[in-house]
């Protein structure tokens, strides 16, 4: 059975491995490169630094030069999950239904739950190794830049984190159930592939706008009332000012009105003049940069048990087919 169904997949794995290669190589001889421009304007020790600590024309004409390729080197990466779960989710039942080759299966003596286990399996670890390999070569490109690359931006900007951990495996495992699951219920490859993408952006979207929610902030408060309170790093989840009482300050806009209120050069203390007006702190509630893994777990667990029941619906819609 196992052999069938890998005879089945052949070109599937083949085109998997083929790209891996390619993308594998490209992204070695790229971070070659990169490296090589590093030493060259020794910039070595600004790789922990970062652009504020080595502030020179050659940190500057790095970034111009190879902040926006490791970008979108991270990018792929999350991209790679819905071309997975299109191409090799979808088709999985539904190529098996259009041609009526699910029908000899059906006949023979293994039940019709080891054969999609078997098919479930047998695509699915492939596809999983492809996903992660790929990740950990563009994460050492990403750590071989350091702090003069996209790393800088913190754990939570959206390209570093959704490429980051567990992710991109959790979002791979929900995007080809999700297509298996289509191709089960649908029957109809082309018609399974575009609800893949389609749900699987919808759901990634959706998620990726309440993520925040998943972890209890963390309040930091400052009495600076004229500058950030949270340095780049952290996720802020909400930010705003704070009066007297401690209580938050709905709309600090009127109490910000400062017109009038400068010295004699027209100059204005805009923090006297904030605190006569009954602003008294700011406040920032943050997911600190140590909670990353912890939202990563979180977040992958949804998506895992999103591909849970994606599962369980691909046998109720398989076990039910004439």
């Amino acid at each position: 059975m196992t052999w069938i169904v890998w005879r089945q997949q052949r070109p599937v794995f083949i085109t998997l491995v083929a790209g891996l290669v390619v993308a594998v190589v490209a992204i070695l001889l790229l971070r070659a490169v990169m490296v090589a421009d590093l030493s060259a304007g020794n910039l070595l020790d600004c790789v922990a630094k970062g652009i504020d600590a080595c502030n020179s024309p050659a940190a500057n004409d790095f970034q111009t030069a190879w902040f926006d390729k490791m970008h979108l080197a991270a990018a792929t990466v999350l991209a790679a999950p819905v071309l997975i779960g299109v191409f090799v989710g979808a088709p999985l039942f539904a190529r098996e239904f259009e041609q009526g080759t699910h029908a000899l299966a059906f006949t023979q003596s293994v039940s019709r739950t080891r054969w999609m286990a078997t098919k479930f399996a047998v695509a699915a670890l492939p596809a999983l190794v492809v996903v992660l390999v790929y990740q950990l070569v563009v994460h050492s490109w990403l750590d071989a830049a350091g702090q003069l690359g996209p790393l800088s931006t913190g754990p939570f900007y959206f390209t570093t984190f959704d490429a980051h951990g567990v992710s991109p495996v959790a979002y791979t495992l929900f995007a080809y159930t999700l297509g298996m699951f289509a191709g089960a219920v649908f029957k109809r490859t082309l018609v399974a592939m575009t609800l893949t993408l389609g749900l699987f952006i919808a759901v990634r979207f959706v998620i990726g706008g309440v993520r925040e929610s998943l972890i209890t902030p963390t309040r930091v408060l400052s009495d600076d009332l004229d500058s950030r309170t949270v340095e780049r790093g952290p996720l802020v989840v909400e930010s705003g000012f704070l009066d007297a009482k401690g209580a938050v300050v709905a709309d600090p806009t009127p109490m910000m009105n400062c017109a009038g209120k400068g010295d004699t050069q027209g100059a204005v203390d805009f923090a006297a003049c904030y605190r006569e007006n009954g602003l008294a702190q700011r406040y920032a509630d943050v997911i600190p940069v140590d909670q990353a893994t912890t939202l990563h777990l979180l977040e992958a667990s949804i998506f895992v048990g999103l591909a849970v029941l994606f599962v369980l619906g691909s046998v109720w819609a398989v076990r039910r087919q004439v």
